[in-house]
């Protein structure tokens, strides 16, 4: 993975967090003690700047009382170049 990649990934998870957590009109402290995280630390999730933990992610979900798959719906499909197949 390159690193403008992850920076797209990082950065789309953020704004997918953020907008759940507006939806549910939640603020980045409550949902930080919902989760069991620190507030800077969801908030440096919701700017992508983090490369956050499956269990983080998975604590996040909680927070939010949703499923990990809802949480990352909005993350785009890898585009990976496959070898060809020889004749």
């Amino acid at each position: 993975m390159s690193s403008k990649e992850l920076e797209q990934l990082q950065q789309t998870f953020g704004e997918h967090l953020r907008a759940m957590r507006h939806d549910r009109l939640i603020t980045i402290e409550q949902l930080a003690e919902l989760a069991g995280l620190h507030p800077n630390y969801v908030g440096s999730v919701e700017r992508g700047e983090r490369n956050l933990s499956l269990f983080n992610i998975w604590r996040l979900a909680s927070g939010l009382d949703v499923s990990v798959a809802q949480l990352v719906e909005a993350l785009p499909k890898r585009v990976v170049k496959r070898a060809r197949k020889p004749s």
